[in-house]
């Protein structure tokens, strides 16, 4: 996670308007620490507001890392390296923005004309889309963050706007 802040610093002298948030897959985050997200201040679910309402908590959240505080980093820090359920994203958007674009991407057509649930918010998912979606789709999906950070199979992974590959 240090090279993530490393990076996110980097960014922020060329512009300070950069954010570094948070995507956490809230069912994991209870599983593996015994608790719920809670909703305050820095914190989002992707599900308010939406057909999925009631599953909230176990959705995805957005999650400011200037308004997380140390100890929820650290939970944070620890989930991402126990399981796939975190990636840092690199945004000049703000939290209520951010999460508004990234709710427009939850649900996908699917060939047959019915509509899923796109869990872009899953490491596994982010790096396998960044290696099948065409460029276009690409665009679309990853193209309002700059960056994109998580791990997968135990080494960091970047996406980013420019190329929307994985390093």
């Amino acid at each position: 996670m240090d090279d993530v802040y490393v990076r996110w610093t980097q960014i922020k002298q060329s512009s300070p308007a950069w954010r570094l948030y948070a995507l956490v897959d809230g069912l994991q985050y209870q599983s593996q620490l015994g608790k719920r997200i809670a909703p305050g201040s820095g914190r989002q679910s992707l599900f308010a507001g939406t057909a999925d309402a009631l599953l909230a908590h176990a959705g995805p959240w957005l999650v400011d890392a200037d308004l997380m505080g140390e100890p929820m980093r650290s939970e944070l820090v620890a989930l991402e390296s126990s399981v796939p359920s975190v990636a840092w994203l690199i945004a000049s958007q703000d939290l209520a923005g951010l999460a508004q674009l990234l709710q427009l991407r939850l649900d996908i057509t699917l060939s047959d004309g019915r509509t899923g649930l796109l869990r872009f918010w899953d490491p596994r998912v982010l790096v396998s889309l960044a290696r099948t979606l065409d460029a276009p789709q690409r665009e679309d999906l990853f193209g309002h963050v700059l960056e994109w950070h998580m791990l997968h199979e135990g080494r960091r992974v970047r996406i980013g706007r420019q190329d929307a590959h994985t390093d």
